[in-house]
């Protein structure tokens, strides 16, 4: 029984450890230009998009159809631990969004500007479908 406790306890720091030192595929701070990411669970869609707060490469959000899906509170930045960020806010932005009835609508994701502050902005369109209890049955980004 005790060997199980310290086991599972060695288990448990080892998970924190990986957590709090970023282990995993978190993308560098050169991949989030990039950085296009779609998950969902119940209800709730996320949208995570490489976002440069320094040069304006800000995403605005707009869904198509809000008796599909809408806005959540779910909207967070955050900022890039990567090597090469000092002085920047780099990051990634997740944006949420609820399922409401049955349909198929589009979420659409702009900027002003591209990463680097000039040019065109970015456009990334999400396709999601949603059944008539508001939950995500699928989400396609291009």
């Amino acid at each position: 029984m005790r060997k199980s406790v310290i086991a599972s306890l060695l288990a448990a720091v080892f998970v924190m450890t990986c957590f709090l030192a970023g282990c995993g595929d978190a993308p560098t701070s050169e991949d989030l230009e990039n950085y296009r990411e779609l998950s969902w669970e119940g209800t709730e869609l996320t949208i995570s998009l490489g976002e440069n707060k320094s040069t304006g490469c800000n995403w605005s959000t707009k869904p198509q159809d809000d008796k599909v899906i809408d806005y959540s509170v779910n909207r967070v930045f955050h900022m890039s631990d990567a090597s090469g960020t000092e002085g920047q806010a780099i990051g990634i932005l997740d944006a949420g969004f609820e399922g409401k009835g049955a349909g198929t609508t589009t979420i659409v994701c702009t900027t002003p500007v591209n990463w680097d502050g000039t040019g065109e902005g970015y456009t990334y369109t999400v396709t999601v479908t949603v059944n008539e209890d508001g939950t995500i049955e699928n989400a396609v980004g291009e």
